[in-house]
């Protein structure tokens, strides 16, 4: 018994020591920050003096940014904008061509291989090209439309399609990751079922809604999820490709807080932001996973 006791002591031991380094690195690079920053929004500082001379009041920042600051709940709402778009057409759009390419044996390691090729692309290199197809004057789109006698669009300049055209760009960036998600999710349904199906006369589209969607759902909600989790937090493609224009009609809330923050000096104030929008990422990720979960044990069980 004591053998035992001190073999499974052993193991355990070892088994902290090769995680030791990637919890130093969490609680380095994740939890201090994380913390720090909760504890910064209670202050006024402006980055100038050490922290320990930030002056405290308490909850101004969180009262000034609800109640009296005009452009963060703006922000909100184009992030909000942004979210909806991208995750419903980036989810749609990646469950469709992972359909297909699951029906289309032949050509798939090359279809794949298209498809992912945006996702290893870096997300900055890939906004300086689409701002340079999206460009009113000498742009690829533009272009296009000429083509086809059509008049020639302000695409990242306009006020109606600025978001637009950071959503489309977005959506073929990551399209490629989620398809393959998805497509790991479609193989893993047992072919029986649709074997069975077939042979009682089921069409493509009922086998689609009654036994492929079921059975995905975990899928598709690790996809919505972290589809989700990555809108609210979009910058780098709106920051490069709009910077928050035209007229504040692409200003994000991590834009808008990475400008008080850096350019205005107040990191309290934008420490509030961040926490705000933290809790309200989390309240969105706990009413999905509870939308989904109960959803799809009702599809299931009819």
């Amino acid at each position: 018994m004591r053998l035992n006791l001190n073999l499974r002591a052993s193991k355990t031991l070892h088994a902290y020591i090769f995680l030791t380094p990637v919890i130093i690195f969490l609680v380095v690079f994740t939890v201090v920050p994380l913390l720090f920053g909760i504890y910064i929004s209670f202050f006024r500082w402006n980055m100038l003096v050490p922290p320990s001379q930030a002056k405290f009041i308490g909850l101004e920042n969180f009262r000034y940014i609800l109640l009296q600051d005009e452009r963060f709940i703006p922000s909100l709402l184009s992030t909000f904008y942004f979210t909806i778009g991208d995750v419903i057409l980036t989810a749609v759009i990646a469950l469709l061509a992972a359909v297909a390419l699951n029906s289309n044996r032949r050509f798939r390691v090359f279809l794949r291989t298209i498809y992912f090729s945006p996702v290893i692309t870096p997300l900055v290199a890939v906004s300086i090209v689409w701002s340079y197809i999206y460009h009113p004057n000498y742009g690829l789109l533009n272009e296009l439309l000429s083509w086809v006698k059509l008049p020639p669009q302000q695409w990242l300049t306009s006020i109606t399609a600025a978001m637009p055209s950071v959503i489309a760009m977005s959506v073929w960036k990551r399209l490629g990751y989620y398809m393959l998600i998805f497509l790991a999710g479609l193989q893993a349904v047992p072919q029986e079922l649709f074997e069975a199906a077939t042979v009682d006369g089921a069409s493509k589209t009922t086998m689609f809604r009654r036994i492929t969607l079921p059975l995905i759902k975990p899928t598709m909600l690790f996809v919505l999820v972290v589809l989700t989790i990555e809108a609210l937090q979009v910058f780098t493609q709106i920051f490069i490709m709009t910077q928050g224009g035209p007229v504040d009609a692409t200003r994000v809330t991590v834009l808008y807080m990475y400008d008080t923050a850096f350019s205005y000096l107040r990191m309290g104030r934008a420490s509030a932001m961040a926490f705000i929008l933290f809790i309200i990422v989390l309240i969105v990720t706990f009413v999905q996973v509870r939308l989904m979960r109960e959803g799809g044990m009702n599809t299931y069980t009819n």
